[in-house]
């Protein structure tokens, strides 16, 4: 009798056997890159941190690397010039297919981080629109985000100077909600249970698709194939979970929505959809409804998880480089007087602490490599042809660690974005968090709204000490999609009492 692991094991390579050799024509006139294992390609050559293995590789190829994992393939770009110019274009404005995880599940993609064509940039446009209307940029936005800064700070004053082990949770209801109150008019409380255990169940679930090596996203028939063993009938839990949270604001919107007053997002979103006749459009009848579902989850996502883990990062840095964070605090006295809250009208004053966040974005660098890309279409570029379908990765961790442009890169020194005299903050090129082109981060505006101001205000309001009888892990970083740290405590102790 055949067993079960054998009868895997040969349908395994028939498929590779098929995608590889009977499918896929060869890509001639490649970049360079790894040798790798016929039919596998270069799946079993990755670190447990994908960008580990890409910057290796970019030291030994150079800044445009061809990869190979079974039937994908893979340009990885590792030099910031390159990797603006390939995501402004076009052609490389395509997105990697993610329909296995898209949170709808009916075998078609749907919000704005997933999809591409017209669809997207429907989407895209009328979100950006609906967002600056709804306060992005405005003191609207300001106002709602130092709510949450004002009762975390009072949060953390109840607890006194006891250890805090938990500042990334904290961070992350009070910036879900900044977010939340435009999308949706909903306020969580920082105890929210159901929000809590929804977030640390999604970030579970896709964390195990980067303990097994990302080779789900790579090999995408494998998790039909084998759902379980892949760990993608944990995935489809978790999206179905985050796809049913995301359709309890609409499901109410739907009832109280009066068509002559938008109070949010969500409003505005389902206007669009009531008056789209056009069969064709992103806001016609259900498939509308679900975009609307995908792109709030795609805001909750891209939005929230990523600022609270860059404002844990300052956090942990602040406590342990207290010279800078001295130097932090004597600029925010030096505009204040700590006599009232910092503003984002400020923030031209304050060169030192534009510098001290850009530092802290490069040296995080949580999206080490960003969202996929891919070619629409054949397309020539520095010589080489990028077959349509080719999958493009920006390898931002390099790049922001790239000693050929920062001199230093694994010194954290805010200075290095100052003026020599200290006084005027100077952007680089070569700092590209948010991504670049055509599809960089629409949540940029209000990530660095919110990372401006909790990060002050928090900053005015208390000394951060590391503690030292608490978990000791440096900078290292958890296995996650995003570069998160380690669990470490810090002590805050109350400056204006």
């Amino acid at each position: 009798m055949v067993s079960g692991t054998v009868v895997a094991l040969a349908g395994v390579l028939a498929g590779l056997v098929y995608f590889t050799f009977l499918r896929k024509p060869k890509w001639k006139n490649a970049p360079p890159g790894p040798r790798g294992l016929p039919l596998l390609g270069n799946i079993f050559q990755m670190d447990k941190f994908q960008h580990v293995t890409f910057c290796k590789w970019a030291k030994e190829f150079g800044p445009l690397i061809r990869v190979k994992f079974a039937s994908l393939n893979m340009i990885v770009v590792s030099d910031y010039k390159m990797a603006k110019e390939m995501f402004s274009h076009s052609s490389f404005s395509g997105r990697m297919d993610f329909t296995p995880f898209d949170l709808i599940l009916d075998g078609k993609l749907h919000g704005i981080i997933n999809t591409e064509g017209e669809h997207w940039e429907e989407l895209r446009r009328f979100t950006l629109r609906q967002l600056r209307d709804f306060g992005f940029g405005k003191g609207s936005m300001q106002d709602s985000i130092m709510l949450e800064v004002n009762e975390l700070i009072d949060l953390i004053k109840e607890n006194g100077e006891k250890p805090v082990d938990n500042i990334k949770q904290r961070l992350l209801l009070a910036v879900v909600n900044s977010l939340w109150a435009i999308c949706t008019g909903i306020r969580h409380k920082q105890n929210d249970k159901q929000l809590l255990g929804m977030s640390e169940k999604a970030n579970k679930a896709f964390d195990g698709v980067v303990e097994g090596g990302s080779v789900i996203l790579f090999v995408r028939w494998l998790i039909y194939a084998f759902p379980k063993w892949t760990g993608y009938d944990k995935i489809k839990v978790a999206l179905v979970d985050l796809a049913d949270y995301m359709r309890k604001p609409i499901i109410d919107h739907k009832k109280t929505r009066q068509d002559d007053f938008d109070r949010d997002f969500t409003d505005a979103f389902l206007k669009e959809i009531a008056k789209t006749t056009d069969p064709n459009s992103a806001f016609m009848g259900k498939l509308g409804e679900d975009n609307l579902v995908t792109t709030l989850g795609d805001l909750y996502l891209a939005g929230t998880d990523t600022t609270a883990t860059t404002l844990s990062w300052m956090i942990l840095y602040l406590s342990k480089f207290p010279e800078i964070q001295k130097k932090f605090q004597q600029e925010i006295e030096s505009v204040t007087g700590n006599t009232r809250p910092i503003s984002v009208s400020d923030r031209p004053n304050m060169p030192y602490t534009e510098a001290l966040i850009a530092e802290t974005l490069r040296f995080s660098s949580i999206a080490p490599i960003g969202v996929q890309h891919r070619a629409l279409k054949d397309e020539m570029y520095k010589g080489y042809l990028i077959p349509k379908d080719t999958v493009i990765t920006a390898n931002l961790y390099h790049i922001h660690f790239d000693p050929k442009v920062w001199t230093d890169p694994e010194n954290f020194r805010p200075d290095r974005f100052l003026s020599p005299d200290g006084k005027i903050f100077k952007k680089h090129d070569a700092l590209i968090p948010f991504s670049t082109g055509r599809r960089q981060c629409l949540g940029e505006t209000l990530a660095r709204d919110s990372i401006f101001l909790f990060s002050t205000n928090m900053a005015q309001r208390f000394d951060i000490t590391f503690d030292k009888n608490g978990p000791e892990n440096g900078f290292e970083c958890e296995l996650s999609f995003l570069l998160k740290p380690k669990r470490f405590n810090v002590i805050f102790k109350d400056r204006l009492a």
